[in-house]
């Protein structure tokens, strides 16, 4: 038997980026499809369903196994470090669906970016803790604060 070496390690973090990347675009475009539910706050729930598959599907990816409990209160305590102006948009976006004829376009269009851009970010912090070698139970939503607001700023320049 052969030992792991350094370059062994490096080429499977780097086997898992790629592959986390990808759930992590795949479940962004999910987030936009479920603006696109022309039911108020019915889209809410959507979206928070794609983030929660999305955080299983990276769990699963490195070994991570969470209850969604756990994975649903991790979700909302990121998004919490967002501060009520950022989660404001997403509520005022469903709820424009109440109102008839453009406010559903207007309503999609504004949680598609809203929710995707926070899609991104949830996915880029869970991937950033579990290549740590953290679990769903020890992420510290405090201390990754700074690394949600980024990659929300990074999804919304894109």
């Amino acid at each position: 038997m052969t030992a792991a070496t350094a370059t062994d390690t490096v080429s499977e973090t780097s086997k898992n980026s790629a592959a986390a990347n990808e759930i992590v675009t795949k479940a962004v475009k999910w987030s936009a499809a479920a603006a696109v539910v022309p039911l108020p706050y019915v889209d809410l729930v959507s979206l928070g369903a794609v983030q929660l598959s999305m955080v299983r599907d990276l769990g699963k990816l490195y070994g991570v196994d969470a209850k969604d409990d756990a994975i649903k209160c991790a979700i909302s305590a990121l998004l919490g470090t967002l501060g009520p102006a950022a989660l404001s948009g997403s509520l005022l976006g469903s709820s424009l669906k109440l109102i008839p004829g453009g406010g559903t376009l207007l309503g999609s269009a504004g949680l598609a970016a809203a929710g995707s851009a926070a899609t991104y970010a949830i996915g880029q912090v869970f991937i950033s803790h579990f290549e740590e070698g953290g679990t769903v139970e020890n992420l510290d939503a405090e201390s990754k604060a700074d690394d949600v607001k980024s990659a929300v700023a990074a999804a919304k320049s894109k």
